[in-house]
């Protein structure tokens, strides 16, 4: 018997889910008793500017959808856990489930609330002497039930079931997904040989175009993709995004360790026609072709700086930091060249010859580049992940007139760029 992938047009119902789940059978294996525990992408809070939601959270409304059916079968012990990045100070999981109304469901529902980054861990070797810790309330579940949403990645094409499990990690294996050496693909893809989903549903009211957090562009799909096979859920996702299963590398890596086609004629996909549900969305952002900054750096004529294309290993506490560095660049372009100023990020990027000063953003990169003779002089930032305020003193020490302004200008309209639009309800981020 091949294995079932639903695809479901959401109909504005919980129905809709209801139906999602009976078509691959998702509660066949449930038992009342189970523990189950739900495991949403909540990927990280922002209070300042807040992240607009579509394409970024799971829905709120999907998740409550989920715990009533929960409820109706007669599963009474249900927990939501997540463990969300801290891109702002103190600002986390916890934020994340107020903001999003997780708070509401808590009381109504009677569900537990957990920071998966203060769980208890289990050790779990996965390549010679590395291991990954791994909330123990997620390994130890009955019945975990993955909940990704349906958006690209900057660094991985797609982010889906397989990826969402990342937040079940602790921080430092977080961290280590992000491995100089090791492919980012390769190091979380072995996180459901350890966690084992019984169940993956992807979120696709919203599709997000090159997410994630503020910087993604959302598209109402309105489609639901559910399994009990989290490879098979992945791939008919992927599908309705615009990839191939065989062009995304951690579906490779699972599938042979696993003995799983990367072939959709393989899966039974019940429900919708899956080509007539094909919207291809872009994952990567263009840079110029020296690799000295986004495309927008040579259409406005930007030259002198260098900032090269992020890597694998910018994990995502860095990576708004060198978001913030882009911008802040330029909004010190006036026109004119730019000092000649490198600036790294990661954990693997090496300076090149030809800059006066080279800027290293956090204690990896300053790590990676402490041998190199390139660096006629290093303005180091410090920290894991560093703090604004250093960025901005750093870009300025090394000469660059930098304008904060226009980046809290910035944010502030990616945060509100869906207010009034049609399809775009924040509703669906209430309980």
């Amino acid at each position: 018997m091949l294995p079932r992938v639903s695809l479901v047009k959401y109909q504005s119902d919980s129905a809709s889910l209801k139906t999602a789940i009976q078509l691959c059978d998702g509660f066949a294996h449930l038992k009342q008793t189970d523990r189950v525990m739900i495991k949403p992408n909540l990927v990280a809070w922002e209070e300042r500017y807040p992240i607009a939601p579509f394409g970024v959270y799971t829905t709120t409304r999907l998740v409550e959808d989920l715990i009533i059916l929960l409820k109706d079968f007669g599963c009474q012990n249900i927990s939501i856990g997540e463990g969300s990045v801290q891109i702002q100070k103190g600002v986390g999981t916890m934020q994340a489930y107020a903001g999003l109304g997780y708070r509401e469901l808590e009381k109504r529902y009677g569900v537990t609330l957990l920071d998966l980054n203060k769980s208890k861990t289990k050790k779990f070797v996965f390549h010679d002497d590395l291991s990954l810790h791994i909330a123990k309330d997620a390994v130890e579940s009955d019945f975990l039930i993955n909940f990704p949403v349906l958006k690209t990645h900057g660094q991985t094409k797609v982010s889906l079931g397989l990826k969402n499990l990342k937040g079940c990690l602790k921080l430092q294996s977080k961290k280590l997904c992000h491995h100089a050496q090791l492919d980012l693909e390769y190091c979380f893809s072995h996180i459901a040989d350890f966690v084992k989903p019984a169940l993956t549903i992807v979120d696709g009211i919203y599709g997000l175009e090159k997410g994630a957090l503020h910087f993604g562009k959302a598209y109402r799909k309105d489609l639901i993709i559910a399994s009990t096979h989290i490879l098979g859920a992945d791939m008919v996702a992927a599908k309705t995004i615009g990839y191939d299963s065989v062009d995304i590398k951690h579906f490779e890596y699972y599938a042979k360790r696993h003995n799983q086609s990367l072939s959709l004629q393989d899966y039974e996909i019940l429900g919708e026609n899956l080509e007539e549900n094909i919207t291809p969305l872009k994952w990567d952002w263009a840079w110029t072709s020296d690799n000295t900054g986004p495309g927008i750096f040579q259409k406005f004529g930007v030259t002198g700086v260098a900032l090269p294309k992020y890597d694998d290993s910018l994990c995502s506490g860095c990576s708004p930091i060198a978001n913030l560095a882009n911008i802040l660049v330029l909004s010190a372009f006036k026109g004119q060249p730019l000092p000649k100023v490198e600036i790294l990020n990661g954990k693997k990027m090496q300076a090149r010859p030809g800059y006066a000063k080279t800027i290293l953003l956090g204690n990896c990169i300053k790590k990676a580049n402490e041998t190199n003779s390139n660096i006629q002089e290093a303005v180091e930032v410090i920290g894991c992940p560093p703090v604004m305020q250093d960025v901005v003193s750093a870009l300025k020490a090394a000469g660059l007139d930098v304008n904060e302004s226009v980046y809290h200008g910035y944010m502030k309209e990616q945060s509100e760029k869906y207010d009034g639009k049609e399809g775009f309800d924040k509703k669906f981020f209430q309980a």
